[in-house]
């Protein structure tokens, strides 16, 4: 697996985790979920040897998806064995564990998540996806001082972070005043940042989000995936499967009223330290004549620009509340 692409482990291990989140934030894949987070610890263990060969940032990257894995895990038997909230909206009960799991099934999930996440918590200093994650797993175990802890660092990292600011109101340690959103590029790492919406059913919609670490690697998704709406009103775009973990094509029309904003693609490049540069991809659809397929005018964003430095391939980030996944290829 890893002859032709070494980091291929990692990135099928981003790949299957997203997946996963979809399910658990739908609270759906209760018969599925297992297997993934089986296959997941697999590609970990495949990667620890690359990782081993001295790559720092992909053994920074594997940390993290061990983390995301092993709270992924207590998050699923706290949904479907001991029937509990656990979302990253609000995070989890204090102490849930003590009153809730009689039978202390979560038990050692909950000390796995919390020794992944301290395990991680120094690879990515600028991220607030581990801090966030450790502050659930100690939560849950009932550390309150360690979980409040947990989530400053979350806020220290990400003032705007509406789950660790949630969560520091619950456990009675109310942050300060919130503070305006911020323009400004997130993290160390260069990325482009592809967000598009899409429907879950007649009346839902959900927000995809998927990370790449150049434009160019943007584009390419885009130009083979399609998410961007037909001018003319019509939809060529995908859905996520959620059994096959791939996209499938699923033409559909807006109706009358219907949100279409709900169908909007962004790209989003980020530079360290710089003002989010955002384009529309949707006002940049055009139709051609004849039955050619639609194109997007890609002629002022920088797509062959380098940025630097590169996000690690394979490395989720949490942005506006949302783990984002990295879409390279394996």
């Amino acid at each position: 697996m890893t002859a032709g692409n070494p980091n291929a482990p990692l990135l099928r291990a981003n790949s299957l985790l997203a997946t996963c989140e979809y399910y658990l934030r739908h609270f759906e894949g209760e018969r599925e979920v297992p297997g993934l987070l089986a296959d997941v610890g697999n590609c970990c263990d495949e990667a620890g040897e690359v990782a081993a060969s001295g790559d720092e940032e992909a053994a920074a990257t594997l940390a993290i998806l061990r983390s995301i894995a092993a709270t992924f895990a207590l998050r699923y038997a706290v949904l479907f064995t001991v029937a509990c909230d656990f979302d990253d909206e609000d995070g989890t009960l204090l102490g849930g564990m003590g009153k809730h799991d009689k039978a202390g099934v979560s038990g050692p999930l909950a000390t796995q998540a919390i020794q992944m996440a301290r395990a991680a918590l120094d690879a990515d200093p600028m991220d607030p996806l581990v801090p966030l994650y450790l502050g659930h797993a100690l939560t849950w175990a009932g550390d309150r001082d360690g979980a409040v802890a947990a989530y400053e660092e979350a806020m220290r990292r990400d003032p705007g972070d509406r789950c660790a600011r949630s969560n520091l109101r619950y456990l009675d340690a109310a942050p300060g005043r919130r503070p305006s959103p911020s323009e400004m590029s997130h993290g160390r790492h260069g990325f482009a940042l592809l967000r598009w919406g899409f429907w879950i059913s007649n009346n839902d919609w959900d927000t995809g989000f998927l990370l790449s670490s150049s434009v160019a690697e943007a584009r390419a998704h885009i130009d083979e995936k399609r998410y961007t709406d037909d001018v003319r009103g019509e939809s060529d775009e995908e859905e996520w499967d959620e059994d096959e973990g791939e996209w499938d094509e699923d033409e559909e029309d807006l109706g009358e009223g219907e949100d279409e904003g709900a169908k909007q693609t962004l790209l989003q490049i980020h530079r360290p330290g710089q003002r989010i540069a955002e384009y529309d991809l949707n006002a940049r659809t055009r139709a051609e004549p004849g039955d050619k397929p639609l194109r997007i005018d890609w002629s002022d964003i920088p797509v062959d620009e380098r940025l630097e430095p590169p996000l690690p391939p394979g490395r989720p980030l949490r942005i506006d509340g949302r783990l984002c996944f990295y879409g390279g290829q394996e």
